[in-house]
């Protein structure tokens, strides 16, 4: 059977002994614990039939009474943020030739699709100024411990397979400034080659990456290098002189020396509008998130991961890759190029196995960035900046909040909250509609703040801060 029913007997006896709970009502809590249940007796009124008209109201009241989650003002943000989408996005892609997760696979009835997803890799690879981007990637911590692996592979390629070389000890090595969810991913996907992953700590006093430390680190094994720009708590990497210390040994020419590549990646590229991009400080691979672009929060996912890299190295991509050519009649056409996934080639021969990808998502970051024209990015990007140092310096001056590192920061900081712990700070925050940030430590929260933040939020989040704080200081 595909479904195994149980008796009440059995879910009580069993399943609510098992997860330790005493009816449904506070399994449901668990998980959501801001929704209210229908119970039987709610329905009991309820005709068995009912009109559209009258469904729509029926569920319309039970609908007011739920939480709103416009009324929130959040700052919360730790890889996923609060942007604003224009109702152009949503309009544009609720036409049918959009609206479907199907890969196009049949060029001639898909020329639509293909057009947005190639006009997709090409506004990102200005945006992040890298040579290659492909059609999109799952999400960003996937595409990060895609690009791991596609590093190892570059990297490995004069030493031939790693079986021929099994007492060499590759490492790939990391920032502690990298999302902890991207880290956890690339662990899952590295356990079982063998490869040992070493940390790169962070400057206690300023969050940036340990240049210091990378370099005792950077020994003959190490592969690649990933490093978070900007990092998982907001402070702006300094990737001009990690660069230099990345590429050291790319002049040497033996069989035997592996040249460290150098991995960038993002779980905010708006901050490109502002800072540089990864390409600028010669970023061999970069890998994101792409959700910020015209994508909803939508409670985690699905979300869109970004994948770049430089030309030479457009073979070892993975994922697919939109290409321009030109059809029978001399007319531009588009199709995928250099597809290199287990379903095509020899298993052994490909670079990835990921079966689809998250191509509405991109079409909807392609519409989006569309709209957003070039002095748009910018405008937001440098908003997002703005706001968030607004907010911080407001906070400092209560005397209630400290800063935890002192390294520049773009639109993420984060805050060590005097005489009270994180949770219960964010807990009496939620009460007032505000979601006031991420915890990152028993009195530390990480706080990101967006052009969908205005003056307004910012000077109530500062006002309903010092009302829970003050009568503990």
């Amino acid at each position: 059977m595909r479904y195994i029913p149980n008796s009440e007997n059995n879910i009580k006896k069993k399943i609510y002994k098992f997860l330790k709970i005493k009816n449904k009502d506070e399994l449901f809590r668990r998980i959501a614990r801001d929704i209210l249940l229908l119970k039987p007796e709610d329905l009991s009124s309820v005709p068995d039939k009912m009109d559209e008209s009258s469904i729509y109201r029926y569920f319309s009241k039970i609908n007011d009474i739920l939480p709103n989650v416009n009324n929130f003002s959040i700052f919360a943000g730790a890889g996923i943020y609060n942007h604003f989408v224009p109702a152009a996005v949503d309009s544009i892609l609720s036409r049918s030739e959009f609206y479907t997760p199907y890969t196009p696979y049949q060029p001639e009835a898909s020329q639509g699709t293909l057009t947005a997803l190639f006009e997709f890799q090409s506004m990102l690879a200005e945006i992040l100024s890298m040579d290659a981007v492909n059609a999109s990637m799952y999400d960003g911590a996937e595409s990060l411990a895609e690009a791991v692996l596609m590093s190892l592979r570059i990297a490995s390629a004069p030493l031939g397979t790693l079986l021929s070389t099994p007492k060499r000890a590759l490492k790939v090595l990391i920032s502690d400034g990298v999302n902890p969810a991207y880290i956890s991913v690339m662990k899952t996907y590295l356990q079982d080659l063998g490869i040992a992953i070493e940390t790169v700590k962070l400057d206690k006093k300023t969050g940036l990456s340990d240049l210091n430390n990378l370099s005792l680190k950077l020994d003959e094994g190490v592969f690649s290098y990933v490093v978070q720009q900007p990092n998982f708590y907001g402070i702006i990497e300094d990737l001009a002189e990690t660069e230099k210390i990345v590429h050291k040994n790319k002049n040497k020419t033996e069989n035997t020396a592996i040249n460290p590549l150098f991995i960038v990646c993002s779980s905010e590229p708006f901050s490109f509008g502002t800072i540089n991009p990864p390409g600028y400080y010669n970023a061999d691979i970069f890998a994101g998130e792409g959700n910020s672009f015209g994508n909803y929060m939508n409670y985690g996912g699905p979300l869109l991961g970004l994948f770049a890299a430089k030309k030479e190295f457009i073979r070892q991509m993975p994922g697919r890759i939109v290409g321009k050519t030109k059809d029978a009649k001399n007319n531009d056409a588009y199709v995928f190029i250099l597809s290199t996934r287990e379903q095509h080639i020899r298993r052994q021969e490909a670079t990835s196995n990921i079966c689809t990808n998250s191509s509405l998502n991109a079409v909807r970051a392609a519409v989006y960035l569309s709209l957003c024209s070039k002095s748009g990015f910018k405008d937001i990007s440098l908003l997002n900046l703005k706001l968030a140092h607004l907010l911080c310096g407001k906070l400092q001056e209560t005397g209630l909040f400290k800063l935890i590192y002192t390294g520049d920061f773009y639109n993420e900081f984060a805050m060590k909250i005097k005489n009270m712990e994180a949770a219960p700070f964010l807990d009496k925050m939620a009460d007032k509609n505000i979601l006031g940030g991420t915890i990152v430590g028993s009195n530390e929260i990480l706080i990101a703040v967006t052009e969908r933040n205005s003056i307004y939020d910012i000077d109530r989040y500062v006002e309903n801060a010092v009302s829970i704080l003050k009568p503990f200081k």
